[in-house]
């Protein structure tokens, strides 16, 4: 934005720099990702453009004998099914600096650092949400204390149990809890800190990274569970890493990430400074790879 000055003289007020500040927003739109971290990433595949992504699922294999004398063998059929995943979400947060406003944020360096980190963390909890709001009873259909009880240590086996019947590797999963449900429930329960029942806890002591040798996460951006069904007042998951995927679209401008930093001038005397993602969420495979579990 530039304005004269006296003798003509062009007087710049910018700001934001999109080549300086849009890789501090994509440093603080990845430092803030949790959920994102863990499930499968199809950004590669659309990093030219496109829509949609074919995620397969390759049937499981069933040794077949082989003939020691001619080494034949019979081979599957290819019967693979497919998951398709599309970029159908454009999320964006936006400030609007008027001519006055910019001429005082100038080069304030701080200032105009607050404005990116928050417009960082804004994108990140929208990409965070949409993994999250996965957790239904249509995508997930299993569940374990479905009920306004606090959860036991026996909801936790019990989830990790349909996990393992289903023969999906536990080293490969996580639980996210709310920290509501972590710190007034999980860890009230004494078993799982008590030394003594066991010979060592089964939470690590002094942080919340295991619980039954599960890493664990926790977030606030799990969804509420439906009371007409679910009761309690929080919803948690036991999940492995590729029940759900996401991928990023790439922006035009944008990072490779998929965030995208612009100003846009106006008729008017002001800056429209954006900051966007494109992105799609889709649950992969069937519904047997989580489990809900309800908190009061």
């Amino acid at each position: 934005m530039a304005l004269a000055g006296i003798g003509g003289t062009a007087q710049t007020y910018l700001v934001f720099r999109p080549d300086i500040w849009q890789p501090f927003i994509d440093r603080v739109f990845k430092t803030r990702l949790s959920a994102a971290k863990f499930f499968r990433d199809y950004s590669d595949g659309i990093t030219e453009g496109g829509k949609t992504i074919m995620i397969p699922h390759d049937a499981e294999y069933t040794p077949a004998n082989i003939t020691t004398t001619t080494g034949d063998i019979t081979a599957n059929l290819v019967t693979d099914t497919r998951t398709i995943l599309d970029i159908d979400t454009w999320k964006g947060v936006s400030r609007v600096f008027a001519d006055y406003q910019a001429a005082q944020v100038g080069k304030q360096y701080r200032l105009k650092e607050t404005y990116a980190e928050n417009m960082g963390h804004a994108l990140a909890k929208t990409l965070e949400d949409g993994l999250l709001g996965l957790a239904t009873a249509a995508n997930v259909s299993r569940v374990v204390n479905a009920s306004t009880a606090g959860v036991k240590s026996s909801d936790l086996e019990s989830a990790i149990g349909i996990i393992e019947s289903y023969n999906i590797p536990r080293e490969e999963c996580m639980f996210f809890l709310k920290p509501k449900a972590y710190f007034g429930e999980v860890l009230a329960v004494q078993k799982l800190y008590d030394a003594s029942q066991f010979g060592r806890p089964s939470v690590v002591e002094g942080s919340h990274d295991q619980v039954y040798g599960v890493p664990v996460t926790l977030s606030n951006n799990l969804i509420a569970p439906n009371a007409s069904i679910e009761g309690g007042g929080s919803r948690n998951l036991l999940i492995h890493s590729r029940a759900w995927a996401y991928a990023l679209g790439n922006l035009p401008g944008g990072m490779p990430s998929g965030v995208r930093l612009q100003e846009k001038q106006s008729e008017n005397l002001r800056v429209t400074v954006v900051g966007d993602i494109m992105y799609g969420v889709k649950k992969v495979h069937n519904s047997y790879r989580a489990v809900r579990i309800i908190g009061k």
